[in-house]
């Protein structure tokens, strides 16, 4: 699925901002429901209210739609995780600050799970898709190697690259099974365990 490099609109106009995001929000609706695959430039032109050619107006095909789509959504996914609320105190290593994080991590992988089911899966056969992917990825390893480094001298991991990766492959792969596959326990019950687990990794103590 290769992408069409065909000269597009880039809207400045609010009208025009607002009909290319509606165009995108029904992309992501419809990619997440039918599959990738199974929906067409004119199904996602008719849900956003479009006509087709002003889809075409926007988005030269569906592959730069997908494209631009996932880079949306993967930036929100990031921003979703690594917010910071003010009521949870950063400045001390605490079990508060790995449960709070987890948490934003099941939320964020809950937001149209079924779309980024379906991205994931591609990112073994599209080079564009694994890019984003790869990208996010890399992110996110650097984030837990900056908390990681603040709290260096509170936590006992000699290696915290490695333990970098070792949290982030822990933590993607419980929070997706949970949210793409589907276990029958309550996502409470994971999220604390999973906090317990990474707080004896790195904790000097109890």
């Amino acid at each position: 699925m290769k992408a069409n490099n065909k000269k597009v609109r880039i809207p400045k106009q609010k009208r025009s901002i607002n009909k290319k995001n509606r165009i995108m929000n029904a992309a992501i609706q419809l990619f997440a429901q039918k599959g990738i695959h199974d929906t067409n430039s004119k199904e996602i032109a008719a849900l956003a209210g479009v006509s087709i050619g002003s889809f075409y107006s926007y988005f030269s095909d569906k592959k730069v739609l997908l494209i631009d789509v996932l880079e949306r959504y993967l930036d929100n996914h990031y921003s979703e995780i690594w917010k910071q609320d003010s009521d949870v105190r950063f400045e001390e290593f605490s079990k508060e600050i790995i449960r709070y994080f987890t948490t934003n991590l099941f939320r964020a992988c809950g937001i149209s799970s079924d779309f980024h089911r379906e991205t994931k899966a591609l990112r073994y056969s599209d080079p564009e898709v694994k890019k984003l992917f790869d990208e996010e990825k890399t992110k996110a390893l650097k984030q837990i190697n900056a908390f990681l480094e603040f709290f260096k001298n509170k936590i006992k991991v000699a290696d915290i690259e490695a333990a970098a990766i070792v949290i982030h492959s822990a933590a993607e792969n419980l929070a997706h099974t949970t949210k793409f596959i589907g276990i029958k326990i309550n996502e409470a019950r994971l999220i604390n365990e999973f906090t317990n687990m990474i707080y004896r990794y790195l904790a000097t103590s109890e």
